[in-house]
C-alpha cells in the first residue's frame, strides 16, 4: 500500500483530533480505499467518531467526504464520471445497516451506482444494484430500492479471512 507505521500512527492521531481533512489522513484513507482495506477506513472513522464516505467513479477516481457523528452525505463532486462503481460509508461504533438516509441515497443513485457498502462495528453490509427478477433478498419490495440487494452482514474476522477486497483501478 505504500504506507509506513508512521503514516498510520499519524493518521490515527489526526483522526483522534478530528483533523480529518489533513493531507496525511486523507492519503492513508485514499490508499486504504485503493487497496480495498475497508477495515482501515472504518478504524479511522471509529477513532474520529465521525462518519466517512468513499465514492469511486467509473474511471476509478476516489472522492472522500467526512460528515458528522450521525450523517455523511452521498454527494459526487464535479468531474467524477457515472456510473459510480462503489459507495462506502461508515457507522462508527454502530451496527452496519441501511438507515433511512442511506436508503434515500440508494434510491436516488439507483441508476448510477453499482454497489454500496456500509461499515459498522460488527462488520460489512453490502448491497448490489441488480435489475431483474431473481430470488435475492432486496432492500425494498417496489420502487428504486427493489433493485438493491439486502445481504447479510459479514463480520470483520470473516471478511478479512475471505480476503473480500474490492479491486479497483485508480486514476493517477
Amino acid at each position: 500500500m505504500g504506507l509506513t507505521f508512521e503514516h498510520w500512527m499519524a493518521a490515527c492521531l489526526q483522526a483522534e483530533a478530528k483533523a480529518v481533512e489533513t493531507e496525511e489522513l486523507l492519503l492513508v484513507q485514499r490508499r486504504a480505499a485503493e487497496h480495498g482495506r475497508w477495515d482501515l477506513v472504518y478504524n479511522l472513522s471509529l477513532i474520529a467518531g465521525l462518519e466517512t464516505s468513499v465514492l469511486i467513479d467509473a474511471n476509478g477516481a476516489i472522492q472522500i467526504d467526512w460528515g458528522s457523528p450521525g450523517r455523511v452525505p452521498l454527494r459526487p463532486p464535479v468531474g467524477m464520471m457515472a456510473p459510480f462503481r462503489l459507495w462506502v460509508h461508515t457507522h462508527p461504533g454502530f451496527h452496519a445497516y441501511w438507515s433511512s438516509t442511506d436508503r434515500n441515497s440508494l434510491a436516488v443513485a439507483q441508476g448510477i451506482l453499482d454497489r454500496a457498502l456500509v461499515l459498522g462495528a460488527p462488520g460489512v453490509k453490502e448491497s448490489r444494484n441488480l435489475v431483474g427478477e431473481d430470488s435475492t433478498k432486496r432492500i425494498g419490495v417496489t420502487g428504486p430500492l427493489s433493485s438493491w440487494t439486502d445481504q447479510d452482514i459479514v463480520t470483520w474476522d470473516h471478511w478479512l479471512e475471505a480476503d473480500n477486497k474490492i479491486k479497483i483501478e485508480v486514476l493517477v
